[in-house]
């Protein structure tokens, strides 16, 4: 059994080992390298010794971890979603007036943030503990790279109280240690990373906790989703500060209009004087309350806005034109270029999108052109920079077949997309396989594109339902697929037999049908077989569905080709999980339109989702089709509206009485 002085000495050194680590991030240290790393071998030995007294929070966590073996996955508690993008001051502008409506305001208060170039984390505290670190991976579900995150010197592992907390943060790699990593890569005869952004992402992949330290990442922590019970963005951020979590010192709490308008021009130029790269400015509401009001949309918050930076242009010359072959069959246009440095990359390919775009930048081939990447992952044309001479420059028509099976392209009356209509082209069955094994549909990780090209060609695989019925024979001569990996492929085709019903409909690829419409139609219906007997009328009424999505689910589930696909899935084992759908009990509310207004007890988007459930339908504004006004506290200019047009105002105790199927009225 150690002694006293052992356990004390082991407090000692991980209390030292942590200070000297913060102080070496704020460039004061106050030891040598030397010293420094003494202090790490005599703890080394103190916890080779001793295992079972090991701090949870022990230094060597984040200095001299074991590499690992893989990254698990993690889902969000709360997803992390995106931000809706403006490229310019006038869609600020829009977004502010848009949100001033939506809140009956004449003033909205803002917090301005740098946009760092970096990666997104999340960051859980447990009893003031870092207990998990993940990446933003698709918005539900990241990996957990804990260990790596732990190497970050000013990330604080042990806050001065011990809460529960769920922070996020970016991290990246500030110039100087991308500079010095290239110096050594170079050394070394290892490939370069082209800028901060990359190696940082490359940085966090890595199963060698000690290379992820001695590259020396950053962080800064820019929100709390959990655990705080401030009433405001900035008074959050002031309060993590004071729990040791690194704040953007740029950040400002922006009061009127003009404050706004001066952080965007100030941050437009300054941000070349940085340490690290910012392609942006991040605009949050900063009443938490009013955040709550203006609620999320599928991918982003209504209440945050990233404004980006001008894009960075580079002029490159337009050679050829090369048709991409949807899942739908859309043939879309991709340009391509002399290659030509842009943002740290090498680009040589840009999005076109149609041909109406074509004709609207009137594109030639030989022109020189203005690329840029503006917050595109794929580089886009912008505009003729110097027409090609006439004698040189080549026509770009639309495409008259298909350039994957030769098929006569067509173009439907009212669409601008030209289109393959071969259902069985091989470059459509490719696309619409790729979707229906991807994570958010049916989940077959095993199954990828390399693979599937394999699959294709050897005419193993010719739908969804072929996929069911491959065995490790069948792979097992495939190139780079021994017996195991065969066995991981059957294995992980089998698991995903069985699907919840949302990722189900995703994955059949129905047109206009993406994720959140999925989950609509699920929620809705409850099952496959009673979707397919809904007609269009009835879709079509369904809040966020509309004419255009009704028509084509019924055109898609009425088709000889969907019968047939759905036939061969269920005799092959697939199943879609039923969802319990709830029938709107007979209420006053049923099959009403709703607008909500005011300041309501509860966020607008649980109300919101509670009368759907109920079957009333939701707007946003009232008119005369409106049938009843939900009225909170401050209701505003909806409810003078509501009240000149006499449509009935119901309070939240009366919404809440019908929706429990009491009849009461106020």
């Amino acid at each position: 059994m150690p002694q006293a002085s052992t356990v004390q000495r082991m407090q000692e050194l991980t209390e030292l080992i942590h200070g000297h680590n913060a102080r070496y991030y704020l460039g004061t240290p106050t030891i040598s390298d030397e010293s420094f790393d003494a202090l790490v071998r005599e703890l080394v030995q103190l916890e080779s010794s001793y295992p079972k007294l090991r701090d949870p929070s022990s230094p060597l966590l984040r200095i001299v971890a074991a590499p690992l073996s893989t990254f698990p996955s993690r889902s969000h508690r709360i997803p992390m979603l995106s931000l809706s993008n403006a490229y310019s001051f006038e869609e600020v502008v829009n977004w502010d007036t848009s949100l001033r409506r939506l809140l009956e305001a004449s003033q909205v208060e803002y917090v301005g943030e740098l946009k760092i170039d970096g990666l997104a984390v999340s960051l859980i505290y447990e009893r003031g503990r870092l207990e998990a670190g993940v990446t933003r991976g698709d918005g539900q579900v990241g990996d957990e790279i804990t260990p790596n995150l732990l190497t970050i010197a000013n990330l604080p592992v042990l806050l001065p109280e011990p809460i529960n907390l769920e922070v996020r943060g970016e991290v990246y790699l500030p110039h100087l240690n991308f500079e010095k990593l290239n110096v050594r890569r170079q050394a070394e005869g290892e490939p370069l990373f082209k800028n901060p952004r990359n190696a940082a992402a490359g940085t966090l992949r890595l199963l060698d906790t000690a290379e992820v330290r001695h590259r020396r990442l950053q962080i800064l922590i820019y929100t709390v989703v959990r655990g705080s019970n401030k009433t405001s963005h900035y008074a959050n951020l002031q309060w993590l500060g004071e729990l040791g979590f690194p704040i953007n010192p740029a950040t400002r709490l922006l009061s009127d209009w003009n404050s706004v308008k001066n952080f965007l021009e100030h941050w437009e130029s300054e941000r070349r004087h940085l340490d690290y790269d910012v392609d942006g400015i991040v605009l949050k509401v900063n009443s938490l309350e009013d955040q709550a009001v203006l609620g999320m949309t599928a991918k982003s918050p209504r209440w945050a806005v990233a404004f980006k930076f001008t894009a960075e242009q580079a002029v490159s010359t337009l050679r050829k034109i090369e048709i991409g072959v949807g899942r739908t069959g859309v043939l879309t246009p991709v340009a391509l270029l002399d290659p030509v440095e842009l943002n740290g990359t090498t680009v040589s390919r840009a999005t076109l999108h149609n041909y109406d775009q074509i004709e609207r930048l009137q594109l030639h081939l030989g022109d020189q052109v203005l690329v840029e990447k503006g917050g595109e992952i794929i580089p886009k044309i912008v505009a003729v920079h110097q027409p090609a001479p006439v004698s040189e420059c080549g026509p770009i028509d639309p495409p008259t077949s298909c350039p994957a099976c030769d098929s006569l392209a067509i173009q439907y009356p009212g669409e601008i997309d030209w289109r393959c209509p071969n259902p069985e082209c091989p470059a459509q069955l490719q696309e619409r396989l790729l979707h229906f094994v991807s994570r958010r549909a049916m989940d077959i990780d095993a199954v990828g594109p390399a693979l599937l090209d394999q699959l294709l060609n050897r005419r193993l695989v010719q739908s969804a339902a072929d996929l069911y019925r491959l065995k490790i024979e069948d792979l097992t001569p495939l190139e780079r697929m021994g017996l195991k990996s065969a066995q991981n492929v059957v294995l992980a085709i089998d698991q995903s037999r069985e699907r919840p019903l949302p990722c189900f409909l995703h994955a059949l690829g129905i047109p206009h049908v993406g994720e959140k419409t999925a989950q609509l139609l699920a929620r809705n219906y409850g099952s496959l077989e009673v979707l397919q007997r809904a007609d269009q009328e009835e879709l079509a009424a369904i809040h966020e569905i509309g004419p255009v999505i009704a028509e084509s689910v019924v055109r898609y589930f009425r088709s000889t080709e969907t019968k047939a696909l759905l036939q061969e899935l269920e005799d092959a084992g697939v199943r879609s999980q039923e969802l319990q759908v709830q029938q709107a009990p007979d209420s006053p509310i049923k099959g009403k339109t709703v607008v909500l207004t005011g300041t309501l007890s509860e966020p607008r988007d649980v109300w919101q989702q509670r009368l759907e459930d109920a079957g009333a339908r939701i707007s946003g504004s009232v008119s005369k089709k409106t049938d009843y006004v939900l009225a909170g506290e401050k209701a505003g200019s909806k409810l003078e509206k509501a009240e000149k047009l006499k449509i009935p105002v119901i309070s939240e105790y009366q919404a809440r009485s019908w929706l429990s199927g009491s009849s009461n009225n106020e």
